[in-house]
């Protein structure tokens, strides 16, 4: 399944339905950003005369592979705004629930000129992400402050800086920036735990994630994307930027994770 239809959302008796499919699978859980991406679309569909502007979402636990369904209720509603609330059920199970605010087209305008900057050449490309994570062979990586190989793993620095966009050969434009924006954010914003302490000893489980657009982009364009996480023993506290290639701010993003770790391991250690 590619982008052009992990996020397609279809009309149903409660709501929205859709499929989580079974390459969203990463440590033995669906990847959050692939919920959040999804309940993006569903916000979208409910009210498609406007645009993404913010949301902020939690996961009471771990969605699986197969059918998801998207339920919406209007909180309040405005000329240019108005704020909802998504929960996605999978039987009788909430995965996911959030809040996000849906704004006038004006408010936070699409910017269609991104697609014509390219990253500089001295961006090295990452490819070693796509042989660990199915979904990424959708996703053109350049690094900035990123390892080249998985060795480069474990350096005990807490960021990751990079440039990254959908692959224009494999995504047409049927799913909208905002949803590989989510993705992005979740993937990098607790991949500052991986960068800083290696794989093998702990694993960062998302527990919310909130992002926030002055402006929206094409998934083809590329993103200069910037995270950072101060991390404890048992949590990590992250939060991102998504940059043009001009410097101007796109979108920014937090996120809590909570930190299983292997029998006598610490953080820094």
């Amino acid at each position: 399944m590619s982008f052009e239809t992990a996020f397609a959302v279809t009309p149903s008796s409660s709501g929205f339905r859709g499929t989580v499919g079974e390459e969203w699978m990463f440590a033995g859980r669906v990847f959050g950003g692939c919920v959040a991406a999804f309940a993006s679309e569903v916000a979208r569909a409910a009210a498609p005369h406007l645009v993404l502007g913010g949301i902020q979402g939690s996961y009471p636990r771990a969605a699986s592979p197969g059918p998801i369904e998207g339920r919406v209720e209007t909180i309040r509603k405005g000329r240019s705004t108005e704020l909802v609330r998504v929960d996605l059920t999978q039987g009788d199970e909430l995965v996911f629930t959030a809040q996000a605010w849906l704004l006038d087209g004006a408010l936070v305008p699409a910017d269609r000129s991104a697609t014509d900057v390219e990253p500089p050449e001295s961006a090295a490309p990452v490819t070693w992400l796509e042989d660990e994570v199915t979904f990424f062979k959708n996703l053109e990586v350049r690094a900035i402050d990123y390892p080249l190989t998985p060795a480069g793993l474990g350096d005990g620095v807490p960021r990751c800086e990079v440039w990254v966009r959908g692959r224009p050969d494999l995504i047409g434009e049927a799913t909208h920036g905002a949803a590989v924006d989510l993705l992005l954010f979740d993937s990098f914003l607790l991949e500052c735990v991986f960068r800083s302490e290696g794989v093998g000893t702990v694993q960062p489980i998302t527990l919310d994630l909130g992002v926030r657009w002055t402006r929206h982009v094409p998934i083809q364009a590329w993103r200069r994307l910037t995270t950072e996480a101060t991390i404890t023993d048992g949590i990590a506290l992250a939060e991102g930027t998504n940059r043009t290639a001009e410097g101007a701010v796109l979108s920014t993003a937090t996120t809590l994770g909570r930190l299983l770790r292997r029998a006598g391991t610490e953080a820094g250690k």
